[in-house]
């Protein structure tokens, strides 16, 4: 277990971004899970801006969609060096490494660094924990869970971690999860092309655990952050809900326009927006450029991305509405997400209700309780459009008509 936090001597973080996501799906049917949106930035710039000052290199491990990533992130970011490796082949995460090691080999990137960070690129993570395991040679984070079952979990002998247990039937009731947040030393890259494929066929990482482990002290870290997961559809509302609990300050565009009779509470950030009169917003709120909202509206604890359009008497409660969606008037919208160009017509109603038998397994430092994380209204994909009057079953998930589930 790691103790007291000092500088991270290891400058290069490997992010692994390159799996097709079918369980976030349809939100992923247009673009790669990393670029995901989250208020104003995408999944992965939320995960590279925990790194800034920590590394210099990022390699970022693509396949689906790679040149959508490569296209927005380029060469840098924040100071960063970004490089990507296309694996072609998705065959497990120690597969994305040794895809890694061959591009160095064959020139493509610069050489692996000796030490290096190995993250995934769909969880919300914390500085601090990304400190937290450079502070031994070889170490894993650790997550205080609710239900170890649905995790790998940490064989532990004292501080050392001797393997990685998968998902558990009977974990011990002090089991700590792997929430995927890993440092390695150089035997790593020395002990890849010794891995044998699994019964499934993939490269897991969780025998690359063991193998260092039997000639190495691997420690582990216990998380002190948030840890986030972006798993469905339901986790983006979820990250979405956290990253506005986050926000602590108001900022209103210069160039927003708001009736004189709109009552705002709480931090909300507007950009150059239109909101009409009587209007009542309960922050935090965020909303984007040319987001024009009719008269009568209220909006709780909601994002609105660039172009959204609300018609009057609309009621949008801890929702996420993409770029571009219509909303028509008279409408209510609970707990729900909206991929871009959603188009809802009048009396639309997207009700939620509390799902109680979904255990959370997100760990937000305290910003939501587990039944903030239990309620779901609709996911919805891009470019559907619901007719009007139509009402929509809590736990909905609609698919464009030319896609499959």
């Amino acid at each position: 277990m790691s103790g007291a936090t000092a500088p991270c001597p290891t400058r290069h973080a490997i992010v692994l971004a390159a799996g097709e996501s079918k369980r976030t799906r349809p939100l992923t049917l247009n673009r790669p899970k990393p670029l995901i949106a989250l208020l104003d930035r995408p999944l992965l710039a939320h995960i590279l801006d925990e790194l800034v000052g920590i590394v210099d290199r990022v390699t970022l491990v693509v396949g689906y969609r790679a040149d959508a990533l490569r296209q927005l992130f380029g060469d840098s970011y924040r100071g960063m060096q970004l490089e990507y490796v296309l694996q072609t082949q998705i065959n497990g995460t120690a597969g994305a490494l040794l895809a890694v090691v061959a591009a160095a080999q064959a020139g493509t990137i610069p050489a692996l660094e000796e030490s290096f960070l190995l993250l995934y690129g769909d969880n919300l993570i914390s500085r601090v924990d990304v400190q937290g395991v450079c502070q031994q040679a070889y170490c894993l984070a650790a997550l205080r869970v609710a239900d170890p079952r649905a995790f790998g979990i940490l064989e532990l002998d004292g501080a050392r971690v001797m393997g990685i247990l998968e998902k558990p039937s009977d974990p011990p009731p002090d089991a700590l999860a792997n929430p995927g947040i890993y440092h390695f030393g150089p035997a790593a890259r020395a002990a890849l092309p010794a891995i044998q494929p699994s019964p499934r066929g993939e490269y897991e990482l969780t025998d690359l655990i063991g193998m260092l482990a039997q000639h190495h002290a691997v420690g582990y870290h216990i998380c002190q952050g948030h840890w986030i997961p972006v798993g469905t559809g339901w986790d983006v509302l979820i990250a979405s809900q956290f990253l506005l609990e986050k926000q602590h300050r108001s900022e209103i565009h210069p160039e927003a326009q708001l009736a004189d009779d709109c009552h705002i509470t709480g931090a909300v950030q507007i950009g150059r927006a239109k909101i009409g009169a009587r209007c009542r917003i309960r922050g935090p709120v965020w909303i984007g450029d040319e987001v024009v909202i009719g008269d009568d509206c209220t909006l709780d604890r909601t994002v609105l991305l660039d172009g959204t359009t609300i018609g009057a008497g609309s009621q949008i409660e801890h929702s996420v509405l993409g770029l571009g969606v219509e909303v028509g008037e008279l409408n209510t919208v609970q707990w729900s997400v909206l991929d871009d160009v959603v188009r809802l017509g009048t009396h639309v109603v997207l009700r939620a209700r509390v799902f109680l038998d979904i255990q959370p397994v997100a760990d937000t430092a305290g910003l939501l309780d587990d039944t903030a994380m239990q309620w779901r209204g609709a996911v919805i994909g891009r470019g559907v459009v619901v007719d009007d009057g139509q009402s929509v079953e809590p736990g909905s998930v609609l698919f464009p008509p030319e896609a499959t589930p």
